[in-house]
């Protein structure tokens, strides 16, 4: 991989650095334009003397499809989001700064699935790649409709981000991996910088972006249940002087399911413009257009509390009926370098989409086996438009650097729901007999309508300073400032309910780096997300449930191999929160505000080359999460979905040269402990371990691979949110793809 140097002020920041450090006096400036765009790297070497700004550029557009790269891509000065991490390894990340500082100044450890992951696994959506992201634990994901929900160190939650930017606003469908360069999983409390967060962690998408290289790649893929997608990835400069860059993924496909009844297709397709407007300022236009159908299916039931008693392919909804689900994105972001020291980014983010479809539910099952369904017809529609002002600064203060980041965010979120559903009646045509089902049954009418609109307005600031007090020593401080507001209007039945929160969310966290390759870190930082929807509102008779609050620790310990190849990391963490939403048991589909509950263990990863031949991501996470007080289920009830112990490893072994050069070989494993499959334990998950093997071959622009998951055809389950709604795991199934790039 060629490096290639950015358009941005390539001459400036060496003669800016030679000149020495200025003190910039532009506080007026800060406050009116918030805070700080990703890209300063506040480090220190022989002395607390700040080195020479480093940001990420472009990249030369060579992901790692089709060969190897030889190194990161890297910019002196260069403006913009990190580009491609080489291997499954990456020394930056900005989900726990927001700026380009390296991991080992970090008093927070973020895992990074790099591209290279999600091609090795010929991953479609970024919950394939969550199978070997160490803490990660599947949770709901609403019959597979929505932004899935998942629990890092025990904490359940469905914070995903984008380059930044929330997701989880409305009812978007899950993810597409076509136009995803990396997966960070922060671990630990985010809320200084996030705001509306868990203290267990999140995940933040970092999308492919325009490169000065030229290059179309195509890809086709092929596998098991019928499945069959194309994709379009290109990118290059649009005029002579490289000014203007784009990129541009495409992604169609569809496939069914080892359910009965169950497919869907999908199609993605997100362009992306950016403009070098002078050496120092960039603009970067990014949208997304993705289309999804699929037939919502709840999964399977437990049977008295037994799994098994009907086979995983067990379909309990009605043939035919099918969900459509549209999401139109809009990211543009302006980045301004003032000077060597001074860079600010104003970013804005627009989301507007849909989910139409009716489907049918279970609610109850007699002794017998016969199960009362419900008819539901949704009709969900979300406006979201978010806007971000950030300055970062570096200078020194008695001799002590530092990387001041001020930030500014105002967010604004209709979303307007019409749920409604047929009355169960006992004896109606609408029931199933679960072990010998008869579908096609005559729709029984409509009489229970729910229409209603939620307005949120979310204003916030927030400050980070990173502070270098010796080359041992590095501090972190910073805090977010969130005003929180909601209207909630029922139509049908008429209610209202409103709500303002205030809410002040500090981060603090201290890094000691003994030598070079060793890091030790400890890290505190609070939490505050509002219980909201229309589960919140309906459910508490004396108004919306307060928010959910929450607390997080984690000390641990970072240490590079083999001259910064191979990363370790080791973690003590503890997270502690109030107020959090349970669904209830008995399948209603209403939530409950459990008192309090505690997620404490240790953490363990490896990610990176063991040897030049060699790669590898690994983990493995003890976590002990239960409930600490509630007025109605015991202390120390394990939280639902999350196991005590869960681990995974994927390792790769690739020939570097001679006549097998290019040729690689590996696989996976993922082993997951016995989990609680409902909110009060009343049965339970039972552990699995999973194999998966991979094969590729790498050939001039060519790369032929195939992936076999579950080789050993292991039944198990992912995840459940009652006794009517579990989740299995998909039995063996076989992916070929095939790319080619020119």
């Amino acid at each position: 991989m060629t490096v290639r140097s950015n358009p941005i002020a390539p001459d400036s920041v060496p003669a800016a650095a030679s000149a020495g450090r200025r003190r910039v006096p532009r506080l007026a400036l800060a406050a009116i334009l918030s805070a700080g765009a990703s890209g300063f790297e506040a480090r220190a070497q022989e002395s607390t003397t700040l080195d020479e700004i480093s940001v990420a550029g472009e990249g030369s557009g060579r992901a790692a499809d089709n060969a190897p790269p030889s190194g990161r891509t890297m910019a002196p000065g260069a403006i913009g989001l990190i580009g491609p991490t080489p291997g499954y390894r990456a020394d930056r990340a900005v989900s726990s700064t927001k700026t380009d500082t390296p991991q080992r100044d970090v008093p927070q450890i973020v895992t990074v699935a790099p591209r290279e992951v999600i091609t090795d696994l010929a991953a479609t959506r970024v919950d394939r790649v969550f199978n070997y992201t160490p803490g990660l634990a599947q949770q709901n994901n609403f019959g597979g409709l929505s932004i899935f929900s998942y629990a890092i160190r025990g904490t359940t939650t469905s914070e995903i981000y984008k380059n930044g930017f929330p997701l989880n606003r409305g009812t978007p469908p899950p993810p597409d991996a076509q136009n995803v360069e990396r997966i960070e999983v922060l671990k630990g409390p985010g809320g200084g910088l996030f705001g509306r967060s868990d203290p267990g962690g999140l995940v933040n998408i970092i999308t492919k972006q325009p490169t000065r290289e030229r290059f179309v790649e195509m890809g086709g893929l092929w596998g098991s249940f019928e499945q069959v997608r194309g994709t379009v990835d290109s990118g290059g400069a649009l005029n002579e002087d490289g000014t203007l860059l784009y990129r541009f993924n495409l992604a169609a496909g569809r496939q069914n399911s080892f359910r009965d009844f169950v497919d869907g297709d999908r199609l993605l397709v997100a362009p992306v413009i950016s403009w070098q407007v002078t050496p120092d300022t960039k603009i970067t236009v990014e949208t997304e257009f993705l289309r999804n159908r699929i037939v919502f299916d709840r999964g399977v039931v437990a049977v008295n509390g037994r799994l098994g008693a009907l086979p995983i392919s067990r379909f309990l909804g009605e043939p035919g009926q099918s969900t459509y689900q549209t999401n139109n994105a809009m990211q543009v972001r302006v980045d301004h370098r003032f000077d060597a020291d001074w860079q600010m980014r104003l970013a804005t983010y627009f989301n507007t989409g849909s989910l139409e479809g009716e489907s049918a539910e279970i609610r109850a099952i007699t002794d017998r086996g016969v199960a009362s369904r419900d008819r539901n017809v949704r009709d969900y529609r979300w406006d979201v438009a978010i806007g971000q002002a950030e300055l970062v600064g570096r200078f020194e203060s008695a001799g002590i650097g530092h990387t001041l980041l001020l930030g500014f965010e105002r967010e604004s979120t209709d979303s307007r729901t019409v749920y409604n559903r047929a009355t169960i009646r006992p004896g109606s045509t609408y029931e199933i007999d679960i072990y010998n089902p008869q579908y096609g049954q005559a729709l029984p009418p409509i009489d229970r309508f729910r229409n209603n609109l939620e307005r949120i307005t979310n204003t916030a600031l927030y400050v980070q300073d990173q502070i270098a007090l010796s080359p041992e020593w590095k501090a972190l401080v910073g805090a977010r400032f969130d005003f929180f507001e909601q209207s909630f209007r029922e139509r049908t039945p008429r209610s209202q309910v409103d709500q303002t929160y205030f809410a002040a969310t500090p981060r603090a966290g201290l890094v000691y780096q003994p030598t070079p390759e060793l890091a030790l870190y400890a890290n505190v930082g609070t939490s505050f997300r509002p219980n909201i929807g229309p589960d919140a509102a309906a459910s508490s008779a004396s108004g919306p449930f307060a928010p959910e609050t929450g607390i997080g620790y984690d000390v641990g310990a970072k240490f590079d191999l083999f001259d910064g190849a191979l990363g370790l990391t080791a973690a003590l963490f503890r997270v502690d929160r109030q107020n959090v939403l349970t669904p209830q048991a008995s399948g209603s589909g209403i939530s409950v505000a459990v008192g309090g509950v505690r997620s404490q263990g240790i953490e363990l990863t490896a990610a990176g080359q063991l040897t030049p031949e060699v790669k590898i991501l690994a983990g493995y996470v003890y976590a002990d999460a239960v409930v600490t007080e509630d007025p109605s289920l015991p202390v120390g009830t394990p939280l639902i979905n999350v196991p005590r112990h869960s681990g995974s490893l994927l390792a790769v072994h690739e020939v570097q040269a001679g006549p097998w050069k290019g040729f690689g070989i590996g696989g996976g494993i993922r082993g997951v402990g016995e989990r609680a499959a409902d909110s009060t334990n009343s049965f339970s998950l039972p552990a699995y371990v999973a194999v998966d093997a991979l094969a590729y071959w790498r050939y001039e622009n060519f790369r032929f691979g195939l992936n076999v998951e579950n080789v050993f055809d292991s039944e198990y389950y992912e995840s459940s949110l009652n006794r009517f709604r579990v989740y299995p795991g998909a039995p063996r199934r076989f992916t070929g793809t095939m790319t080619v790039r020119f």
